[in-house]
């Protein structure tokens, strides 16, 4: 979607893509309009994606809830941008919903920063957020453990 007016906006019931701008004008004086953009991916409500078995995260869990239900330790993987083009600026939570630990493990050319280089979900509802901070980097915090 293109720039729209607010009477273009989908109607209720519809989603706005992650992908669609909505302009905001700020009243700079005068009659003097300064135009800024949201995307739809900062006002849309958070989603929950689970998975029950080892994951490569997915385009689909950007700025999602993504609940890890696993019944044995397990890895959580980040992928390279050229396989999964996150945007700079992403944020994934995460959770130990099951019984097994969740080993967040960066794909070969994926920087994770995290304090002490620690990767690990604490224990069964633990949370952690990823934050896509560039290209190939990401931050990992809360929850977390080596």
């Amino acid at each position: 979607m293109a720039n729209v007016k607010i009477s273009q906006l989908p109607a209720k019931g519809s989603n706005i893509a992650a992908t669609d701008r909505v302009m905001i004008s700020e009243d700079s004086g005068g009659g003097v309009f300064a135009s800024k953009y949201v995307l739809g991916s900062e006002i849309i409500n958070v989603k929950k994606n689970s998975y029950s078995k080892k994951h490569t995260l997915v385009i689909e869990d950007a700025n999602c809830f993504v609940e890890l239900n696993y019944a044995v330790a397990e890895n959580l993987t980040i992928p390279t941008n050229a396989s999964v083009s996150f945007l700079a600026g992403t944020i994934i939570i995460l959770t130990q919903y099951g019984d097994g630990q969740v080993t967040v493990t960066p794909d070969a050319g994926v920087t994770l920063r995290s304090i002490n280089a620690k990767n690990k979900t604490t224990g069964k509802y633990s949370v952690a957020y990823l934050y896509k901070r560039d290209t190939n980097e990401w931050y990992l915090y809360g929850d977390i453990t080596s």
